[in-house]
């Protein structure tokens, strides 16, 4: 099972509260957090892309630093962990991204991937004026399919004449092509989302319930949509940890944090949400709407060290999960911890 972890790059981080732990994104405590996970055997990193945050009490996401300058300086700062940057589809072009992915692989020795993020926050790109319309919310597989499909063009051949609905390529050129395959990940949660990473992804982000059966019935959905595409893609459960002495002091903990959650911002992020509650987009509801919202609706996982470590083992033996994908709150201390306490429990699972 391999473990990852989600990037300090925004402050907040994980959880909109007032009594959580506070850190500002800085390259200090990218490079830190990202120099412990590697010390502790991690598996690989990922940054998000953000442009807009909640505001709020605590101003959650309004300060983030770019994943890919992020990620670029991790290439050269680390050694053996894998990196995904994450991309924004609309934001970007896709021989630009293709470019950039190609030079920070190159920049890592092979260790790049993506995250493709195909734009559901709406208020991110009406304040740039580069929103394409409500469409978006129904066509961001379509468009997100052809910007893979341009991108792998240019890394495998150099060279794309692709002629999309989106995107058209005249003899569009890339050079020097990457000399390691750039894997892909992929977040969509309802049908369709699940069959684009099916169809071009190489793992799919999974957020439901913190127990193997929900996790099952996920992969399964996920595999079944493989299956039709023929091809073998894995899954990455999501979770939020929160290690401590026992399981009734980490309770403690995450009801302080509920008690005083940052409401205002909160209530901004299901406003942004409940724009794209869509027929085909449920998913997207139990995602954002749950009881845990202030938290992003990750699935905890909390308690002692032997209780944590029993269950992310728990998760990794459930058919199609490829590893786990953690996030923490005061990286500084929390990957610490993780790493002395929960890793030698996982060694060999």
């Amino acid at each position: 099972m391999r473990i990852g972890m989600f990037m300090p790059t925004m402050n907040q981080n994980w959880v909109f509260s007032n009594t959580s732990p506070v850190s500002m994104p800085e390259w200090f405590l990218a490079e830190q957090a990202a120099l412990k996970a590697e010390h502790y055997n991690f598996d690989f990193l990922l940054s998000a892309v953000k442009f807009r945050g909640f505001d709020g009490d605590t101003s959650p996401w309004n300060y983030s630093l770019d994943s890919l300058s992020v990620m670029a300086g991790l290439a050269v700062s680390t050694k053996r962990i894998k990196l995904f940057g994450s991309i924004a589809t609309l934001l970007t072009p896709p021989v630009l991204a293709a470019k950039q992915a190609a030079t920070i692989s190159d920049m890592s020795g092979g260790r790049f991937g993506l995250n493709i993020v195909t734009g559901w926050e709406k208020p991110e790109y009406t304040q740039m004026g580069l929103w394409p319309g409500d469409q978006h919310f129904q066509t961001r597989y379509d468009h997100a399919d052809e910007y893979v499909r341009v991108m792998r063009e240019l890394w495998a051949k150099g060279q794309s004449d692709f002629r999309g609905t989106y995107f058209q390529m005249e003899d569009c050129r890339l050079g020097p092509t990457p000399t390691a395959p750039i894997e892909l990940v992929c977040a969509g949660q309802s049908d369709r989302g699940m069959q684009f990473c099916a169809e071009v992804g190489d793992y799919q982000f999974v957020v439901g319930k913190p127990d193997v059966e929900s996790l099952a019935v996920q992969n399964v959905r996920l595999q079944a949509q493989a299956d039709k595409a023929g091809r073998t893609v894995g899954s990455f459960p999501l979770f939020q940890i929160v290690l401590r002495e026992s399981v009734a002091e980490a309770e403690d903990v995450v009801q302080d944090w509920r008690e005083n959650m940052d409401f205002p911002a909160v209530t901004n992020l299901m406003g942004i949400a409940q724009e794209d509650l869509t027929e085909n987009e449920e998913s997207t509801k139990n995602l954002m709407l749950g009881s845990d919202a202030f938290m992003i609706s990750f699935p905890l996982v909390l308690g002692d060290a032997k209780t944590v470590a029993e269950k992310l083992r728990s998760f990794g033996e459930v058919p199609g999960t490829a590893g786990v994908m953690l996030s923490f709150q005061d990286y500084l201390s929390d990957v610490d911890r993780f790493g002395r306490e929960v890793m030698p429990l996982l060694a060999g699972s």
